[in-house]
Order: structure tokens, then sequence, then C-alpha cells
């Protein structure tokens, strides 16, 4: 039985993820890492590959946030959103308030 809890658990993350990662590319925002602007496109593929490094230590879309979309594991400097002209925000803080808006989190 525990095995098929655990795996509705990971179904049921893997949706969050995917509906986080959705409402990145329909954001049409500016993902700035270690000062460089990025496309949406370019910054799921790079949160990709982190949650592909973090896999095993993500059980929750709050540490899916924290350890593939929050900051450069080379620089430590923390990545930041950019919508249109607003000023930038930490990725961490946007990522936090659309997951709250989808409803994956409280």
């Amino acid at each position: 039985m525990l095995g098929v809890n655990s795996s509705r658990a990971d179904d049921s993350l893997g949706d969050q993820i995917s509906q986080l990662l959705l409402a990145i590319e329909v954001s049409k925002c500016q993902f700035i890492r270690n000062g460089k602007t990025y496309t949406p496109e370019d910054s799921i593929a790079h949160i990709r590959k982190k949650y592909t490094h973090f896999k095993d230590n993500i059980d929750t879309i709050d540490k899916f946030i924290e350890l593939s979309a929050t900051k450069s594991l080379i620089s430590g400097r923390p990545y930041q959103v950019q919508c249109g002209t607003s000023e930038p925000e930490l990725s961490s803080a946007w990522l936090t308030d659309k997951a709250i808006e989808l409803g994956i989190r409280n």
C-alpha cells in the first residue's frame, strides 16, 4: 500500500510542477540568472535540469521552488523575475505567489 500512496504523491507533485512550469511559460516574464536575462522557455529548460539533479530531495512544491528555481548553485546569487516594466523580484517569491494562485500551495 505504501508504494501506491507514494506513487500518487509523486503524480500529484508532478502535476503541480507541470502547472507551475506552464505558468512560467505563459507569463512572458523574463528570468534573471547571474545578471543575465532569459526567456521563459530557456528558464523552464534550466529549472527542469536542476529538478532532475535534485529530484530525490524534492517532495513538495516548496522544495521544488527552493532547489530548482531560487538561486545559482555556482554563484549563490538569487534568481529574479521581471514582468513587463515592473521591478525585478525574487523568483522564490514570484513562484510561491504563482503556486498559491494556482491552488497548489496554501
